[in-house]
């Protein structure tokens, strides 16, 4: 049963395409068995019994998530002993049954021995081998090998996650489980002096413990070494390799919760830590980026743009176009959870022969110097069926990657979790000779699978397991897109007006003219101009497609009252299509209605002189003064082309008496009507 603690995302079409060498010069790969493959635990069974014979007991054991950051995937193989000394549990499988151990060139496992108060330094699980030495299909003898015994890989230690290697010269085995390191052989001496030998399943047993190869936790076999009990005990990634073909076992609950995807934009002037990169892969030069964001083509599969690549192999045929990120540098490869991404190729790529898609490569450090030790490259091209003028969307991180690049093809191909059982501690890492960030997108590089043609990259998201405990999963995922145009609004000015409807109009404009309709809604907000002023408005606004203008129409209410100048507010939200820029507005009612000023003073006896003025100096006007409460006026004028009117009343009026007087201007306009004033005949 094929096995990965990754949640599958999707699957593509069946189909490859042979691709040569690209995207830099190549790094020698050391000599290594075979990838092999990732098994769950399912061929494994779980025993438990009294070591002392007095029979079998109820297994207490099982799957779990953790403890901490599980050597693979999220969960690892508990054990639980908690009786007497002669208490033991074995996890045993019988997949390696009739396999020659002279022909087991790789043991490998890792354990987990929880502290308990109270508690010495305990032993963790041991690994034990059922051999038949003289091929009657009968054990007749066992090999354990007690990380207690093996202090010269490394010293046991409680709650921490430990890897031991078994194989051949490497590791101490105890034959028949007794006396300790001074009695222990290698594989290969035993092996030297057990040709024949072969790994024999049993039937289960409280004698036998069963299975050809087993993890034995507890009871009294062990020699000299710590006991096993009365504690928690864990087991994963355990790797078994038979002539070079290797099986790694990715033990215990392996479920990754996926939180929240932050979703985010690239653009041209935001690339949020990504950068544009081109570079001659054969004779090393930086390039110039052609790369471009731009709308289209057709609908990409997030927003309404992409990320283009432009190839001519007539202008340079080493050149490599990337859009790199150093956000995976120093993660663990097999942390990559989720790794998805869109292409699109023109039809015009290869003159209409169907061409590899954007790829991606990483830079891996294998040996924890901080190098570069390998480069992984996952090619569309031998992962599904490659089409021309349609969006494909690829699942990277379930994918085959090929290691060093290479015309290998699918068959060569590896996925991470095959890649982490040869190096498990494989990490993301920048490369300083080209460059920072261990992980990019590429095209070009002078294979014959990528020329003179466009290539498109969309909706990309990058997810990585929780560092400390491998059981969660968050990330990004990425729009591509060109450079949002700015939408903004303008203040505006009007007239009120004294009868009919009048409107303001306020100015929405973009700073460039985009392929798509930009939207954006609106609404005012009242100021110092208020209900009986103007209609509150709300609504979208479009400017079309190729345009960058529109404009906003607010109703303002006339009158023939005397105001001062009011304002209102047009604010600008909720943007498709483009970004908001300059927001908000401010409207202004100018009014336009007459004042009339009156100044009434007594220049001397019995007399009375009065001054007429308006701020609206029309050609016709006419004034009427009135003394009191009298419906006639007693003095009628046009006011002069300066909008004045000085004359004396011509009329004796008692010496101290009070006089009250108003006057009326009728222009083209209006009536208007002074306030009314008091003076005092002297």
């Amino acid at each position: 049963m094929q096995y990965t603690f990754r949640t599958r995302i999707g699957v593509v079409a069946a189909g490859s395409l042979a691709i040569a060498a690209l995207g830099g010069t190549a790094v020698a790969a050391e000599p290594t068995p075979g990838h092999g493959v990732v098994k769950d635990g399912t061929t494994w069974t779980t025993n438990a019994f009294n070591a002392d014979g007095t029979g079998s007991l109820t297994p207490q054991q099982g799957n779990v998530t953790g403890p901490a950051r599980a050597p693979f995937g999220a969960g690892s193989h508990q054990i639980t002993i908690g009786g007497s000394d002669e208490q033991a549990e074995i996890y045993r499988t019988a997949d390696f049954d009739g396999e020659k151990l002279a022909d087991v060139t790789r043991l490998e496992f890792s354990t987990y021995a929880h502290a308990t108060s109270g508690d010495a330094l305990r032993q963790p699980t041991a690994l034990r081998i059922a051999l038949d030495t003289d091929d009657d299909d009968v054990r007749d003898t066992k090999l354990y090998f007690f990380p207690a015994n093996n202090g010269d890989q490394q010293e046991v230690a409680n709650d921490v996650w430990q890897s031991w290697t078994a194989t051949q010269t490497t590791g101490k085995f105890s034959v028949d489980g007794d006396g300790g390191p001074q009695a222990t052989t290698t594989l290969a001496a035993f092996v030297a002096e057990h040709p024949d030998a072969t790994l024999v399943h049993e039937g289960f047993t409280h004698a036998s413990q069963g299975g050809a190869l087993g993890l034995l936790t507890g009871g009294s076999e062990g020699g000299d070494t710590d006991p096993q009990v009365n504690g928690t005990y864990n087991v994963d990634r355990v790797i078994v390799g038979v002539d070079g073909a290797d099986t790694l076992y990715d033990l215990g609950k392996n479920d990754v919760t996926i939180g929240a995807v932050v979703d985010d934009t690239l653009t041209a002037g935001d690339l949020a830590g990504w950068t544009l990169q081109a570079y001659d892969w054969v004779n090393g030069p930086a390039l110039t980026p052609s790369a471009t964001f731009v709308s289209g083509p057709k609908t990409p599969t997030a927003g309404v743009g992409s990320l283009r690549f432009s190839i001519s192999d007539d202008t340079n045929p080493n050149r490599v176009e990337r859009l790199r990120s150093d956000a995976l540098d120093g993660r663990l490869v097999r942390d990559l959870h989720t790794l998805d991404f869109s292409t699109f190729q023109t039809a015009d790529a290869g003159n209409g022969v169907a061409q590899m898609p954007v790829y991606v490569r990483i830079n891996v450090d294998t040996d924890g110097d901080l190098d570069t030790d390998e480069r992984l490259y996952y090619y569309p091209s031998n992962n599904g069926g490659i089409a021309q003028d349609e969006w494909q969307t690829w699942h990277a991180a379930q994918g085959k990657w090929n290691i060093n690049g290479g015309d290998d093809g699918p068959a060569n191909a590896v996925t991470l979790d095959e890649y982490a059982i040869l190096h498990p501690d494989a990490r993301f890492v920048a490369n300083p000779a080209d460059g920072k960030g261990g992980f990019a997108f590429q095209v070009g590089g002078g294979g014959a699978a990528q020329t003179n043609g466009s290539y498109f990259l969309d909706d990309v998201t990058l997810a990585t397991v929780d560092a400390a405990t491998g059981a969660t999963a968050t990330g990004t995922a990425y729009d591509l897109e060109p450079s949002a145009p700015v939408v903004s609004v303008a203040d505006s000015t009007v007239t009120e007006g004294n009868e009919g409807a009048t409107t303001i109009t306020f100015p929405v404009t973009l700073d460039a003219a985009t392929s798509d309709d930009v939207t954006v809604h609106f609404a005012t907000s009242r100021g110092t101009a208020r209900a009986k002023d103007f209609t509150a408005t709300s609504g979208d606004v479009t400017i079309p497609a190729g345009e960058t203008t529109a404009s906003v129409e607010v109703p303002v209410l006339t009158d023939k009252v005397r105001e001062k100048t009011e304002t209102f507010g047009l604010a600008l939200s909720d943007a498709r299509g483009a970004a908001l820029g300059t927001a908000t507005a401010t409207g202004t009612i100018a009014d336009d209605d007459t004042r009339v000023d009156l100044v009434a003073q007594s220049p001397k006896r019995g007399k009375v002189k009065v001054t007429v003025a308006t701020v609206d100096p029309a050609s016709k006007a006419t004034v009427k003064v009135y003394v009191g409460s009298a419906k006639k006026p007693v003095l009628t004028g046009d006011l002069n082309r300066a909008g004045r009117l000085a004359t004396v009343l011509d009329r004796e009026f008692d010496q101290h008496a009070k006089v009250a007087v108003y006057a009326r201007v009728v222009t083209d306009h209006g009536t208007y009507t002074s306030r009314t004033v008091q003076v005092r005949v002297r």
